[in-house]
This record gives C-alpha cells, sequence and structure tokens, in this order.
C-alpha cells in the first residue's frame, strides 16, 4: 500500500477541485446553502466584524457572511484551487457583493497577519488538511486575542453522515487500495467528543458542538450518484484511475443503497454535521 505523501495531496487537491469546480457548484449549491445555515447562527456574525471564511469554495458560506458584517464588515475567503477562488469572484460580483475578496491560498500556511480576524469560518475544510494541528493553529494565529471565534463544521461519523457515507462504504468494498493510511478522512471528527478535545488541545476555550442532519433529496438514485460524483473530485479522479468493473461495482452497490431510502416519489438520504464553536 502506497505511503501518504502530503505534498502530492495538495497538488491533487489543487488541481482536482479547479477542474470540478463548476460540478461542485452545480450538483452542491443548494445542499451546501443548507450545510452552512448551523454554521453561520452559531458564528453569531455582526455588522462590522471581519470574517476569514477558509476552504471557502464557489463562496457559499463568504457571500451569506457578506450580508451579515454590512455595513462596515468585510469577508476574505480562501481556497487552494484557484478555480474555486475564480468561481467565487465570479459569484460576488454578479450579486453584487462588495464588501468580499478571494484569494488563492493553503490553510497551513495562511499569507495574513496575526490577530487580522474577528472570526473564522470553516465549513467542512478541516477535513481536507494534511497537518489539522497546524491548520487550527493558523486560525488561531489569524483571530484576534481573548475572544475571537472560530465556527467549523466537519462531517459526522459514516453511518449518520449518509450523502457521503454511502459512497465510503461502497469504495472500500470494491476497491480497498482507496484507503491510504495517513492521509485526510471525511469522517475523522465524526466520533463523539473528537473535535471538542482537538480544539482544546489547540488553545481554544468556551468550546461547543451542536450536531444538524440535513437531507438530500433526489427523485432518482441516478440523480444522488451524480451528486455525489459532482461534489467530489476526488470520486472523480478515483472512478478514472481503477478498473472499470471496480468503478461499476460502486455505483451499483451506491445505487442499491440509495434506493433503499425511498418514500414515494422522493429519495431521502439524511447526512449528519457537526458544528463546533470555539473563542481563543
Amino acid at each position: 500500500m502506497a505511503d501518504f505523501d502530503p505534498v502530492q495531496y495538495k497538488k491533487t487537491e489543487r488541481e482536482v477541485y479547479s477542474i470540478t469546480a463548476p460540478g461542485y457548484e452545480r450538483y452542491g449549491s443548494a445542499a451546501f446553502e443548507a450545510y452552512a445555515k448551523p454554521l453561520l447562527d452559531a458564528a453569531g456574525l455582526k455588522s462590522g466584524q471581519r470574517v476569514i471564511d477558509i476552504a471557502c469554495g464557489p463562496g457559499i458560506p463568504s457571500l451569506a457572511a457578506a450580508s451579515l458584517v454590512a455595513p462596515g464588515g468585510w469577508v476574505t475567503g480562501i481556497d487552494i484551487a484557484p478555480g474555486m477562488v475564480e468561481l467565487a469572484r465570479k459569484k460576488a460580483w454578479e450579486m453584487g457583493i462588495a464588501n468580499t475578496t478571494f484569494q488563492e491560498a493553503d490553510t497551513e500556511a495562511l499569507p495574513l497577519p496575526d490577530e487580522s480576524f474577528d472570526v473564522v469560518l470553516c465549513s467542512h475544510g478541516l477535513v481536507h488538511t494534511t497537518d489539522r494541528n497546524r491548520a487550527l493553529d493558523e486560525m488561531r494565529r489569524v483571530l484576534k486575542k481573548n475572544g475571537g471565534m472560530l465556527a467549523l463544521s466537519v462531517w459526522s461519523t459514516p453511518d449518520r453522515a449518509l450523502v457521503i457515507g454511502i459512497a465510503a462504504k461502497a469504495i472500500l468494498e470494491a476497491w480497498p487500495a482507496a484507503l491510504v493510511p495517513g492521509a485526510p478522512m471525511w469522517f475523522d471528527f465524526g466520533p463523539e467528543g473528537s473535535i471538542e478535545k482537538t480544539l482544546a488541545e489547540r488553545g481554544f476555550k468556551n468550546i461547543r458542538t451542536d450536531r444538524f442532519s440535513v437531507a438530500l433529496e433526489t427523485a432518482t438514485a441516478e440523480e444522488y450518484w451524480e451528486t455525489v460524483v459532482g461534489i467530489s473530485g476526488r470520486l472523480q479522479m478515483l472512478l478514472r484511475s481503477i478498473p472499470p468493473e471496480a468503478a461499476a461495482q460502486i455505483k451499483t452497490a451506491v445505487l442499491k443503497t440509495a434506493e433503499g431510502f425511498r418514500a414515494g416519489d422522493t429519495i431521502r438520504i439524511p447526512c449528519e454535521e457537526v458544528i463546533a464553536t470555539g473563542r481563543t
């Protein structure tokens, strides 16, 4: 089994999520807007605040946050994938949102001064970093001391975050080599107490967590499959790189499981996220 290479991992993330940014927007925008709402509620944003949205993707939390901190506030979105950054900029321009800026940056080495922000947002971005401690240390560094707010979301366990858990199970059964020891996993912070422990170890205080389930509704299992593939550049890459029979096995298993969530004309698959907040 191949060793995990963090440098190559970041290179791939940058390339894959740039290429798949339009698909991510097309298939995932409605779902991720729903996932972002509890995060924004927990952050309690106020006018005049300076906010950084880490791993902003196409700007879903950033653009929503911009209206919450107006007037006088500002939102900076950063993402490792230039394609995502360009898409977020385009959306801000089309929506007439002027109090935002977007730039390409690595979460583990933010090109920003100490104590620059009142709030750090991170919507499902921490699970993509190769050094979680370093990423959290960077988030804490750019927050104002004595009261700066961190608000982040992570996926729950695979049996609860089923929108992606179904696909993850099918992948591991059909192609176990996809699991590389040391590589970031979607569900690393899903178990009870995991994210709380990690935030406390990185020096955050007044830590609180809540769990929210947001269901994905589709008319067909095929539509669900297209959505999952559309939002995951990594899955797209995997399906192209493995033998066709293994890829077909994964899809067949996903479609069969998804049908088990059908109620009448709708397939409704629950997906639990964990919202965590902490103070400097």
